[in-house]
């Protein structure tokens, strides 16, 4: 059995890192918390190495990286460099939540499912266009939902859809 300490290295895009995601991941029991503030996606990688050869590929368990700050797009570009420097056998879990957006998201998605069948449902977000309900949309978009985007900005509603289809393209390649 390891006796590795649990390692959480943050990632955050914006200028100072966030205090709530510390005080939350202290509070879920990480022994040793890595702050970084303004990461930009150019500097993921020797961030990402530093995590995955610094222990062998058994104790990488131990060793996660969270990716936050206020911008998702910003939050996506630096977890999508950091998942692409991964390669097996080392490999640590990523997670992102920008702006809470994922876990708000995914709590609201999970909270419809237990009422129901989302898959050749018809769901109307309302602030579609914001970082939760762009979430929202792409979640129940993934479930095989339907999703009408509610927003007070028509240009920023198209943006959102066509956001969606592009991601669900790249999804079905």
């Amino acid at each position: 059995m390891s006796n590795k300490r649990k390692i959480l290295i943050q990632l955050d895009t914006d200028l100072k890192a966030s205090v709530f995601d510390a005080v939350v991941a202290i509070d879920a029991g990480v022994d040793h918390l890595l702050q970084y503030s303004n990461v930009k996606q150019e500097e993921v990688r020797s961030l990402v190495h530093g995590a995955m050869y610094t222990r062998g590929p058994q104790d990488l368990k131990h060793t996660a990286i969270f990716v936050g700050g206020g911008s998702v797009a910003h939050g996506e570009a630096v977890a999508l460099a950091a998942l692409e420097t991964l390669h097996d056998p080392f490999r640590v879990s990523i997670m992102l939540d920008s702006n809470g957006s994922n876990s708000t998201a995914a709590a609201a998605v999970l909270c419809a499912q237990q009422h129901m069948e989302i898959r050749d449902s018809f769901s109307v977000v309302l602030a579609a266009t914001g970082p939760v309900g762009q979430r929202v949309c792409r979640i129940l978009a993934n479930l095989g939902g339907k999703v009408f985007v509610g927003s007070r900005s028509q240009e920023r509603a198209e943006e959102t859809i066509d956001e969606l289809v592009r991601a669900n393209v790249e999804r079905s390649r």
